[in-house]
């Protein structure tokens, strides 16, 4: 029996979500949007079977229910609605930031609902539905959130959605929820704060114009998620901001280390080596692969 999945939100990820599921899975796909318009567009792109500009057709016609706005929006939205779930239905969300939402979710879902967060490492500087495509997930990380301690969390659940993921392309990581936000700090949310301090350092001045007419790939591709939308970026990094100040100290760190390597009188050995390091750090990171198992 044809299984059904509501997206609360149809922007980049939650249409992107919506149209992987439709082309590379049986689910039968169903998603609100506050805007008739997207709802529209949404349903004449055959991105879903029904579209609504209230969310309670959402929570009462689907299996697996899906919160993709941002966290903080998320977490209002699912106590204000939580009553309406019934036993055996799954909760989930795509949040890039977990423990606000996860805090809200433990504190109101009813007995029998199941709460398995998800995290898919997908996304672009541009957002909105007009960016959605099927294939945003494809050889993307897809992070299945534990939580065993909690009554709510279900291992068959994690299952389903760890299966979702790879059938819509993607790497699957399993993360501890109370893990998950300080990783996210140093390896997303961090980046993000980087980039913005970066491109208004050097374009935020009476000299900033000659200066980015200069710049190369470097500095655009460093910097490119602070093309991000502000809004959305603010809820995500200020809702993690003890994370995120945490991670910010390391960097702080790490610049101090360099400022010693620059001022050793060494032709630079030392620096060089620091560079080395970077590079060999750098090379680690995940290819862009599909886990098959």
């Amino acid at each position: 029996m044809t299984r059904t999945v509501g997206i609360i939100g149809l922007g980049l990820l939650g249409a992107s979500l919506a149209k992987a599921l439709r082309a590379y899975t049986t689910y039968d796909v169903i998603g609100y949007a506050r805007r008739q318009e997207i709802c529209d567009v949404a349903l004449a792109e055959g991105c879903v079977s029904q579209a609504f500009t209230m969310v309670e057709p959402i929570i009462t016609g689907a299996d697996i229910v899906v919160f993709a706005l941002p966290p903080e929006t998320n977490g209002r939205l699912f106590e204000e609605v939580a009553h309406l779930f019934r036993p055996g239905q799954v909760v989930t969300d795509v949040s890039s930031a977990k423990d606000e939402f996860a805090s809200t979710v433990y504190a109101h879902i009813p007995e029998g609902v199941h709460f398995v967060s998800i995290h898919p490492m997908a996304g672009s500087e541009k957002g909105g539905y007009a960016e959605a495509h099927q294939d945003l997930f494809q050889k993307m990380g897809w992070i299945v959130l534990e939580d065993e301690a909690q009554s709510a969390y279900d291992a068959t659940v994690a299952r389903e959605l760890a299966d979702m993921g790879r059938a819509v392309g993607s790497r699957i990581e399993y993360v501890e929820m109370e893990h998950h936000d300080k990783y996210l700090a140093m390896v997303s949310h961090m980046p993000h704060m980087l980039a913005s301090i970066m491109i208004t350092t050097a374009g935020g001045d009476e000299l900033g114009d000659k200066r980015m007419s200069l710049s190369a790939g470097g500095l655009r591709d460093s910097t490119r998620t602070a093309s991000g939308l502000p809004s959305m970026w603010q809820e995500i990094i200020y809702g993690n901001r003890m994370n995120v100040l945490k991670a910010i100290e390391h960097v702080e760190q790490e610049l101090a280390t360099v400022k010693q390597l620059l001022h050793a009188n060494d032709n630079g050995d030392s620096l060089g080596q620091y560079l080395e390091r970077a590079k060999q750090i750098r090379d680690r990171l995940p290819s862009l692969t599909i886990d098959k198992q």
